[in-house]
């Protein structure tokens, strides 16, 4: 499948794709350089919605429409000093392509992209394949997406995140957490007069550090980490803050709810305002917005639930089957950061994920996916073309 011109070209992708700086909001200008990739490789239609996601659609034979999500959007670049190689030079060295999105997840959206529109040339793609290069997913996961699966309507979502080309059949959630801590303003020289938010934070931060979190046997621990902290008054000069804010994030398990990863942070709350009167907080899941480089507004609250697809599932078992066909292992394993898959898992939508490089690799200094991933993700989502058939 894989001749060493296709190989060139899914490279030369991927390289082009790393060499365009794409934050969440600004996205336009690799969504244009990817359609303009999806015509070249001969895409039955090329559609840029409201928000600015993009869809590519391929028309097989008969069989299940399935959609292959990428998001395009990527984290900061961090500290330049500390890069080997330029992050948006699309770098290839020791065997790796290196560069911010190489492998979150630009990566696999080249690998998928011409994949699958090889299989098409070579008349083996079965059903409509719809490759989609979403936005936002760094902000909010799924805000964006929900209008692609809402317009197209897929019978199957395979999440293209990395996973060293295991089947993940399930995925953690996320929550982002706001908590607020309140008190009374006094000059800093009069401490007694007032109270400080800011030290009541530090008790309810060390507080919730002592509670163990929630395990599933699968997914693991449900993490509960603080991510940010701001008081306010802020910049302080010799004033005490009257309040504080933190932002925790905590990965959801299967079965849990908003209010379930909430109970154990108000108990919390409630022990320590017991334990002193002039102690109050607030907890709530926190609610987000996001404009798409497009100038539309999306707003929601910041939390996805954990989803799992049955390893019976006619789909995952349909999969399995095509990639060992293809030569690979197919083990099966689970997503432990959470993806757009939460929120098509949310509607009911069978969901898998597939793709190249290792989680571990994702918003790093020096990011990079091997050569051997990039090329191993292609045949894997040629041989996946060839499997969803009626």
């Amino acid at each position: 499948m894989l001749s060493e011109a296709r190989r060139e070209q899914i490279l030369a992708i991927a390289q082009s794709l790393v060499q365009i700086r794409s934050l969440s909001g600004e996205e336009g200008a690799v969504i244009e350089r990817t359609a303009a990739w999806m015509r070249e490789l001969g895409y039955d239609s090329v559609e840029i919605d409201a928000c600015g996601n993009l869809v590519g659609v391929l028309y097989g034979g008969e069989g299940a429409t399935v959609i292959y999500d990428s998001h395009v959007d990527t984290v900061g670049l961090g500290d330049l000093s500390a890069w080997r190689y330029d992050p948006l030079g699309g770098t290839v060295a020791e065997g790796k392509l290196y560069g911010r999105g190489s492998c979150d997840m630009k990566g696999s959206l080249a690998a998928s992209l011409a994949a699958l529109a090889y299989a098409k040339q070579d008349g083996v793609l079965r059903g409509t394949a719809l490759v989609s290069a979403s936005v936002g997913e760094e902000v909010i996961e799924g805000l964006a997406f929900s209008r692609v699966l809402e317009r197209y309507a897929p019978d199957l979502v395979v999440i293209c995140e990395s996973t060293e080309l295991r089947l993940v059949t399930a995925g953690r959630g996320r929550a982002e957490i706001a908590l607020t801590t309140y008190g009374k303003s006094a000059h800093a020289s009069t401490p007694h007069l007032g109270v400080n938010a800011l030290k009541h934070m530090a008790k309810l931060i060390s507080a919730l550090d002592q509670l163990p979190p929630p395990e599933h046997e699968r997914l693991g621990k449900g993490i509960l980490e603080p991510t940010e902290i701001v008081s306010a008054p802020f910049p302080s000069i010799s004033v005490l803050p009257y309040q504080c804010r933190a932002r925790y994030d905590r990965r959801v398990l299967l079965g849990e709810t908003a209010e379930s990863v909430l109970e154990p942070i108000h108990a919390t709350i409630a022990a320590l305002a017991a334990a002193d009167p002039t102690f109050r907080a607030e907890a709530s899941v926190d609610v987000g917005s996001f404009t798409c480089y497009t100038g539309v507004t999306l707003s929601g609250k910041k939390f996805q639930a954990a989803w799992q697809t049955e390893s019976e599932s006619p789909f995952v078992r349909a999969a399995q089957a095509a990639l060992q066909r293809a030569g690979q292992a197919a083990q099966i394993g689970h997503y432990n950061f959470c993806t757009n898959g939460s929120y098509a898992a949310s509607i009911g939508l069978p969901v898998i994920g597939y793709g190249a490089g290792l989680e571990t690799t994702a918003h790093i200094t020096d990011e990079y996916v091997t050569l051997d991933q990039l090329f191993g993700a292609a045949e894997g989502y040629y041989a996946l073309g060839a499997a969803f058939g009626a």
